[in-house]
């Protein structure tokens, strides 16, 4: 399989003058673009490409127009030695995306946590901080399979009627900022990032700014999510205070929370029948979550080991599981199911 680079400028994918050797990538080849512009549209490609560069020097951008990619992922290469303790060199790229288009794997932070060796031991932590953002034009949809590794930055941000896909994506240490709409079935998965040398676990961050769908299930064993618009998550939480890794590493689990941005509850309660979160204010209802099925009203229980916390923020309402640290007032149980 061959490595084709493209030689810069604004121009098709398909045309061979821009590629060096002159030819168009194919299946299995690997296509770096780390300047420039590319326009893919109405085609499969079944490339690898390679987005970005080891610094934010060159910011390329590619042009999805009711085309495929079968991957997508951030180089796999650092500036050169010696490194500066915690230095972070920076990868950009900018994905423009018209019409009906996808991403069958989009890989964002190949060297999540390069030698996280302490000083004395290795040149210090170091991590290549990829950033990528996405941006759906009106009416665009993406789906795209992603996963974001610690310190890399994914951003999808959406025009009028777009909306994003993603499906069975992960998050491992990473933030991912959707201001898009959520749609489609799967499971976003929050887990473990890279563990450094004393054992902490890095967590990540997703938040959602815009509505989510009631097919998509947002799994968090280690992290924080954000929803912007509770009132508009149909999603489910599946979230789970007993777990903190893959693989049955349970040291230093890491951060688990749910934030519920600008709500103000005054009690709570939960349905073991539907596994539905309800949050009053006074006797009216404020806003309903569900939650997976393992979930039931036994695991509400304040201050408690492998249960969640249901706390007032001035943010919001704020869900606390295990080492998450989040500061707040206990909301208690709705008067009538206290008594029940």
């Amino acid at each position: 399989m061959t490595t084709f680079n493209w030689l810069g400028g604004h121009g098709n994918y398909t045309a061979a003058r821009f590629w060096n050797p002159r030819s168009v990538p194919g299946a299995g080849d690997t296509a770096v673009v780390d300047t420039g512009e590319v326009v893919v549209a109405g085609r499969q490609v079944g490339a690898t490409v390679l987005l970005g560069r080891p610094d934010s020097a060159g910011q390329p951008v590619l042009d999805l127009r009711n085309a495929s990619l079968a991957g997508l992922s951030m180089p796999n290469a650092l500036p050169p030695p010696p490194y500066a303790a915690s230095a972070s060199p920076t990868q950009y790229g900018t994905v423009n995306v018209r019409g009906h288009s996808s991403i069958g794997s989009l890989e964002i932070g190949n060297f999540a946590a390069m030698l996280r060796a302490p000083p004395g031991i290795g040149h210090g932590p170091l991590t290549a901080s990829d950033v990528l953002t996405v941006n759906l034009e009106a009416q665009a949809t993406l789906d795209a399979r992603f996963d974001v590794k610690d310190g890399s930055t994914l951003t999808v941000n959406g025009g009028a009627r777009s909306s994003l896909d993603a499906g069975a994506s992960v998050i491992e240490g990473g933030t991912v900022v959707v201001n898009a709409p959520l749609s489609g079935q799967g499971t976003i998965l929050m887990t473990n990032g890279v563990n450094d040398y004393t054992g902490y676990t890095d967590a990540g961050t997703l938040e959602l700014g815009g509505p989510v769908g009631a097919g998509e299930t947002i799994g968090i064993n280690v992290g924080t999510l954000v929803i912007d618009r509770p009132m508009e998550f149909a999603g489910t939480l599946d979230f789970h205070p007993d777990l903190g890794s893959h693989e049955g590493d349970t040291h230093y689990l890491g951060t688990q929370g749910v934030s519920l941005k600008g709500l103000t509850a005054s009690s709570y309660g939960f349905d073991n029948a539907t596994h539905t979160l309800t949050l009053f204010n006074g006797d009216a209802v404020l806003d309903t979550i569900r939650f997976s099925q393992g979930t039931t009203s036994d695991s509400f229980h304040m201050g408690q080991f492998a249960s969640i916390d249901v706390l007032q923020t001035g943010g919001g309402v704020h869900l606390r599981g295990n080492y998450d640290f989040t500061q707040g007032t206990e909301i208690p149980l709705h008067r009538a199911l206290a008594a029940a």
